[in-house]
């Protein structure tokens, strides 16, 4: 890999001491799996001499690993060697198919005559103005959203309650929601407030086209655009935590999203933060219309979405169902444990299926094994033989009978494995059926029949 070559641990053993650089690099290749630790669990040196992981900090500045930290950066270097690796894997494949795609089209191409390269080029050029034609449209959508309509706040004051994974999930999610205000037919106009330092750093470098979105970026907090008692009087955080339940979007108010993903740790964090501010809180209605197994903490893009659902459709039930995920709804989770009960009613059903064509295959082997053959129904006999003895129809009225009551058993048998659940295989008939099939065999032969 490139800066740092692998050694095993016990190369690092006898390298002996290790300057302090060395102790930042394991810390630095830590952090790029793990992102940043704000919690303690780094590579640190601390104020007692020695190092969090436990190595020994000498008199003269150098750091000596422990064999846990020796351990801990092979493996660390491992695993980047190998996501590098798998890197260039894919950027090989991905490389080869585009390769094949465009030899594919050049190969079509050359196939084809003047006119359909014609008919093609319009075709393209079409489909490249219906595109532009809704780029047009979608632009001035979202410039009338920033005039007018509801203003909703992403508040990404939060850096120092997350890890650098956290930001990174928290510009995915603000991607998302942006998303989700491009597809609708009224936008709403989106804040982001406190957009600085490690956010800001994160987001442009994520997102490429970030500073071609139709949204107001800042670096001032939310309190700082809104000074004033009337103005605060005006803005409403959203948070679970509230007792109030939102009812409405109000155009002339500002509804405001803590851009947080904590996981949880900072339970109540919004609601305080708000309080001390003077600001008032909100809820959504989720309860009121979605049956939740969990807590009514979602995620930033996933509220920011059923403002933007709601302000379209004028519907809570409705625009809670579209954006709410399944794995939060109590509802759907019944919903599936009913489809799980189907699914085994229909296993059930196949279970028997199965067992009724083992048992007629058996039957069919029973009657081949003692040779056995159904014989087509006899032709209407003339009038002068039907009294007369041991004629051919006779014999095949025999047989017939023979074979009606040979299917009429295994029919019973039949009957009776249908009672059986797939998990009693003490009640499944097992040696019964290979009796059954040599009695079929002994009353075949008391019969005369005509053997193949």
């Amino acid at each position: 890999m490139s800066g740092t070559e692998e050694r095993s641990p016990k190369e690092w053993q006898q390298g002996g001491a290790l300057v302090a650089n060395e102790e930042a690099e394991l810390a630095k290749l830590h952090a790029q799996l793990y992102g940043d630790d704000r919690h303690g669990d780094g590579v640190s040196e601390d104020s007692a001499g020695g190092t969090a992981e436990g190595g020994s900090v000498e008199a003269d500045g150098e750091v000596r690993l422990t064999k846990n930290q020796m351990k801990k950066r092979a493996r660390l270097e491992r695993t980047l060697a190998k996501r590098a690796e798998c890197r260039q894997r894919e950027k090989a494949a991905k490389a080869q198919r585009r390769a094949e795609v465009l030899a594919r089209q050049t190969a079509e191409l050359a196939a084809m005559t003047e006119e359909e390269k014609e008919a093609l080029r319009k075709q393209k050029q079409e489909r490249l103005d219906a595109f532009r034609d809704q780029e047009r449209q979608l632009k001035q959508r979202l410039k009338q959203s920033m005039d007018g309509g509801p203003r909703i706040i992403i508040d990404l004051d939060f850096e120092k309650y997350m890890t650098e994974n956290d930001i990174r999930h928290l510009v995915k999610q603000l991607g998302f929601s942006y998303a989700a205000n491009k597809q609708v037919e009224r936008p709403v106009h989106m804040i982001l407030t406190s957009f600085k330092d490690g956010v800001a750093a994160v987001a442009n470098k994520m997102i490429s086209g970030m500073n071609n979105w139709f949204i107001t970026r800042t670096e001032e907090h939310y309190c700082e655009l809104f000074p004033s008692p009337d103005d605060k009087a005006r803005l409403v955080y959203l948070t679970a935590d509230a007792e109030q339940e939102l009812d409405e979007l109000d155009e002339n108010l500002v509804y405001i999203i803590g851009g947080l993903v904590d996981h949880n740790r900072h339970k109540g964090l919004c609601e305080r933060l708000a309080k001390a501010s003077g600001i008032t809180t909100a809820r959504l209605p989720i309860s009121r219309y979605v049956q939740l197994s969990s807590r009514e903490v979602l995620t930033v893009n996933h509220v920011f979405q059923i403002l933007v659902e709601f302000y379209a459709r004028r519907d809570w039930a409705s625009a809670l169902d579209f954006v709410m995920p399944k794995r939060k709804r109590a509802d759907l989770a019944k919903l599936t444990q009913h489809e799980e009960e189907e699914h085994e009613e229909q296993k059930q059903e196949r279970w028997q299926q199965k067992q009724d064509a083992e048992f007629g295959d058996s039957m069919a082997g029973s009657m081949a094994e003692a040779g056995v053959r159904e014989e087509p129904a006899p032709e209407a006999a003339p009038v002068d033989a039907v009294n007369s003895e041991a004629s051919p129809s006779a014999v095949n009225d025999t047989m017939t009978e023979a074979t009606a009551s040979a299917m009429a058993e295994e029919t019973g048998k039949i009957k009776e494995a249908r009672k059986v659940a797939p998990g009693d295989v003490g009640n499944v008939p097992g040696t019964e059926e290979r009796s059954a099939g040599r009695g079929l065999k002994r009353k075949a032969d008391d019969v005369p029949v005509h053997v193949g």
